[in-house]
């Protein structure tokens, strides 16, 4: 492997565990929650974001190469738009069970908040993460931030 694929692979890394430090911190933000993190909610959402998350990221940058239109709040709009059906697929993966899909305006319900914060920071760090690995002068707030959000997931994982 080449030193960029690594520098991706710790992009995708880094980046899912931006969505559980977020949803802990905006469910004890809001409503004063603690102990959000469940193991069902980590397996189900990284089953999620290693299959349809990556999917969505790797169509989206060919789509805007290709068109030569790659900006990064371009790809960081589309990003977030395609991660709203990551909202609704969480809704239904951890329990809607029987009672259907949610409703259009459920990212803005006390309940899709947080989860729209989950996979909002994961899609906001990917495509920064993204845009870093194609500017290397610019890598070191990345990586920054990148291993205060390693930190905290390993704290918020080890408070399970």
């Amino acid at each position: 492997m080449k030193k960029t694929d690594y520098f991706y692979l710790w992009i995708a890394v880094t980046s899912y565990m931006a969505g559980p430090v977020m949803y802990a911190l905006t469910l004890y933000t809001f409503y004063r929650e603690t102990d959000v993190i469940t193991p069902s909610l980590i397996g189900w959402t990284a089953a999620t974001f290693s299959s349809v998350g990556i999917l969505f990221i790797l169509v989206t940058v060919i789509l805007l190469r290709v068109f030569k239109i790659y900006y990064f709040w371009l790809q960081t709009l589309l990003f977030e738009l395609l991660f709203l059906v990551l909202v609704y697929m969480t809704t239904v993966l951890l329990g809607a069970g029987n009672t259907g899909l949610p409703m259009l305006s459920f990212p803005f319900t006390p309940e899709g908040i947080p989860l729209w914060m989950f996979w909002g920071s994961i899609a906001l760090m990917s495509s920064w993460g993204i845009w870093t690995a194609r500017q290397p002068i610019r890598k070191l707030p990345y990586m920054l931030a990148s291993k205060v959000i390693l930190i905290l997931f390993i704290l918020e994982i080890w408070l399970l």
